[in-house]
């Protein structure tokens, strides 16, 4: 396979090649080392190689579909894992200076549905310490680049993984999202990202929480989702179709149907709710694709109009998230970390509402946190509501494209990031469109929706919950006119 080949394939596309025997898994997966050996250096995308379980497993999959029979869906595509998933005999870190030894002895679900798709393994991705943060510096592995602009961030925490689909050196990833961390890096590495409704994936296997042997109990309980990054919307309806379902283990995941793949487009117009006022300000390349956004669609035949849900204040969803999430966190924290995030609140300023948010559910307080999840239980019942009468709600992904990567820990102080002439602090400019909808459980869709002045913009599209299958089968009809996955130039 040539590499003009590789910058455009899709694992749908790779895995229907190596069925239909014009492809063969192990010419794949030399493309993909190549390109690791090649790129890997400067991006810092993988942080651990598995080329000779990679080979195997490539190997294997030629043989299966050269037998016959019944082939997986995934047979022989290169995928890789965020390293906060387990992988039985392959170092998992979760970017946590105790874990950088720890070899697991088992896969998390995900993982394990995975392998038993037929998907090759080729490695793990960086991410920032125990997938805490939307940027991607790791304290064991440093800075992972954006291929936009190596000066950039990918996004976090799911940065690595952006950056190996968007590179090729893997065709699909599995991810996690607590407040953006599939989302961000996909629509700043210009890939298509999905964060499946709450409870709909297993989070068997994932860090946080932390393993037994270092004394791990589960914390984050809510809002914390699972899904896929790819090329492309079937990319991501593979994955999805793979990764879903209970395991026995998770007990919240509900018995429910994948169908997906079987949903048809009945040639209606998509309804559409655009959603671009949340209070906080867009950069001009955001602004300039939204501007754009409602004649795209239309022209593509679809019904879109602006608006918003009645009585919502976006202000207070990011302070109930922070609340909800400070406290969840919060649980797995060593109580040293807790106690120092109390008093550095202290010094926050009044214009840090998620941070200060994050550190006031720190605090353990009961009745604030029963009250936050009554106020989410309400913003639940509104978004349904809003979205029975369209298809998807298309929004923003972060006020600002790809920003200047730095190294960044637990207690560094962030910089403030200038969006259109205004000084934001660090999480309202990142995550602050993102947390919403991971308040919500909603399923949601990031597709990249064009290039302005050289860097990706991504568009989220959100669904009902539990509507999974519906939203990205609404995603597939949209991607044709958003433009789809784009490589980046310095890789073409």
């Amino acid at each position: 396979m040539s590499e003009i080949q590789l910058d455009t394939l899709t694992a749908s596309e790779a895995a229907r090649d190596i069925r239909e025997g014009r492809l063969s898994a192990e010419t794949l997966l030399d493309a993909c080392l190549a390109r690791i050996a090649r790129f890997n250096p400067g991006l810092n995308a993988l942080v651990t190689l598995d080329e000779a379980g990679a080979r195997a497993a490539a190997k294997a999959a030629d043989r299966k579909r050269a037998a016959g029979g019944d082939l997986p869906p995934l047979l022989g595509v290169p995928v890789s894992i965020k390293d906060a998933f387990e992988t039985r005999g392959l170092r998992t870190t979760a970017s946590f200076k105790p874990l950088k030894e720890y070899v697991p002895d088992r896969d998390a679900t995900v993982v394990a549905r995975l392998r038993a798709a037929g998907a090759v393994i080729v490695g793990k991705s960086n991410l920032p310490e125990l997938a805490g943060a939307p940027h991607c510096w790791s304290p064991l592995f440093g800075l992972t680049r954006n291929p936009w602009n190596p000066a950039l961030t990918p996004g976090g925490s799911s940065g690595g993984a952006a950056v190996a689909v968007a590179a090729g050196f893997s065709l699909l990833e599995a991810g996690s999202d607590l407040a953006g961390s599939i989302r961000i890096p996909a629509a700043y590495c210009g890939v298509s990202g999905f964060k499946a409704t709450e409870n709909r994936i297993p989070r068997t296997g994932h860090i946080p929480h932390l393993p037994e042997h270092l004394g791990g109990v589960r914390s984050v309980r809510r809002m914390l989702s699972f899904g896929a990054l790819g090329r492309s919307v079937a990319d991501l309806q593979l994955g999805l179709a793979v990764m879903a379902g209970p395991d026995g283990i998770d007990i919240e995941v509900p018995a429910l149907p994948v169908v997906g793949a079987s949903l048809r487009d009945d040639g209606r117009p998509l309804r559409l709710l655009l959603w671009d006022d949340w209070g906080l300000p867009l950069c001009e390349r955001t602004r300039a694709v939204f501007a754009r956004l409602p004649e795209t669609l239309s022209a593509a035949g679809h019904v879109l109009r602006r608006g918003s849900v009645a009585g919502i204040d976006p202000a207070e969803l990011r302070e109930i998230f922070g609340l909800i999430a400070g406290a969840e966190i919060g649980l797995g924290m060593p109580g040293w970390q807790r106690h120092a995030f109390l008093v550095l609140r202290h010094l926050l300023p009044p214009s840090e509402q998620l941070m200060r948010a994050i550190s006031r559910g720190l605090r353990f307080d009961m009745r604030a946190y029963n009250r936050a999840l009554d106020r989410r239980d309400q913003w639940i019942r509104q978004l349904e509501a809003a979205l029975a009468d369209v298809d998807a709600l298309v929004c923003p992904v972060a006020s600002t494209v790809a920003y200047p990567g730095q190294p960044l820990g637990p207690f560094d102080r962030p910089p403030r990031l200038t969006v259109s002439g205004q000084r934001l602090p660090y999480l309202e400019a990142t995550i602050g469109l993102t947390v919403p909808f991971s308040l919500s459980g909603s399923p949601v869709a990031a597709l990249p929706a064009g290039v302005e002045d050289g860097l990706p913009v991504g568009v989220q599209l959100v669904g009902r919950r539990w509507g999974d299958d519906a939203l990205l089968a609404a995603a597939a009809r949209l991607e044709p006119a958003l433009g789809g996955f784009s490589t980046p130039p310095a890789l073409r």
